[in-house]
């Protein structure tokens, strides 16, 4: 497997990571009424959140946290508070994988990162949770195939008194039947957490049945997220499996929040048993550009 190395996370981005996983996963953009002071309401049990990036072949992130009751908080609840209160931090985590199992040490805000763990094409694999608090989940999800741009720019593409984004890209498809998911944002060196857990971030969803085992190429326009000349965004390549693809169409249809997606009593589809959000091995390619 073929994919930009990365190493151990500098500590203070692993709050960056565990939300980023949760905001790719669970949805952006929302609009909540505050909330409402109302009695009589039973409490629902909370249950775990699953997300997972892959950051290199051999190195991954699992953020875990839990649902919130329906009138607990908004749209304007504080972010950092947010993440302190839904982070699951008591769980023991591993992965399993051609039998052997890893232990994902927990590490910051429900983050829990393991090394090492050999993550090829095809492989399938197994999260296993056990939190004192909130009980058992697991789920299994079997690696992607990486792809990666061949070629991927971007610059401002005017619209009268705004400016977004425009990306073009090229591809080699793999001949088999393929889903990508596009994601376009702002890079900073110093990321707000309130835009990571609910961040302007523009994902485009390609299904590869025209151009199943060839090479293909786009231009799109990251609308309705504004961009400055000189600003610095992300874009990057995943290829998901089917199931994750159809979560993430429907997801987009719904524009599901994140407190609106952990806020019961919604349900959403998942692969996780026992809890809620999605298991995914999918490797990003991620380049980040300057816009001119």
């Amino acid at each position: 497997m073929s994919v930009r190395r990365q190493h151990v996370l500098p500590r203070g981005l692993y709050r960056f990571v565990a939300a980023m996983a949760c905001s790719v996963g669970l949805g952006f953009g929302s609009c909540m009424p505050d909330p409402l002071e109302v009695s009589g309401i039973p409490a629902v049990k909370p249950e775990i959140v699953v997300s997972s990036q892959i950051l290199s072949d051999t190195l991954v992130v699992v953020a875990l946290t839990k649902t919130i009751g329906a009138l607990d908080a908004s749209e304007d609840s504080d972010p950092y508070k947010l993440i302190d209160e839904i982070a699951v931090t008591d769980a023991t985590v591993s992965i399993t994988t051609k039998g052997k199992s890893y232990i994902l040490p927990h590490l910051q805000d429900g983050a829990y990162q393991g090394h090492h763990i050999p993550m090829q094409p095809g492989d399938t694999c197994a999260l296993n949770v056990t939190s004192p608090s909130l009980g058992l989940v697991s789920a299994s999800t079997i690696v992607q195939q990486a792809v990666m741009f061949d070629t991927v720019t971007a610059g401002i593409y005017p619209y009268g008194d705004l400016k977004f984004a425009q990306v073009s890209y090229r591809l080699t498809d793999p001949a088999a039947q393929n889903y990508y998911m596009i994601n376009v944002q702002a890079a900073k060196r110093e990321v707000r957490i309130r835009n990571v857990m609910n961040p302007d971030a523009y994902i485009k969803l390609v299904e590869d049945n025209s151009f199943n085992g060839t090479s293909f190429s786009e231009v799109f326009i990251s609308a309705p997220y504004k961009f400055e000349s000189g600003d610095s965004i992300a874009v990057s390549l995943v290829n998901v499996t089917k199931d994750y693809y159809d979560f993430l169409k429907l997801r987009a249809v719904n524009r599901l929040g994140l407190v609106e997606y952990l806020s019961e009593p919604i349900t959403y589809p998942t692969n996780v048993k026992g809890g809620r959000g999605y298991f995914n091995l999918h490797i990003p390619d991620v380049r980040v550009l300057v816009l001119e």
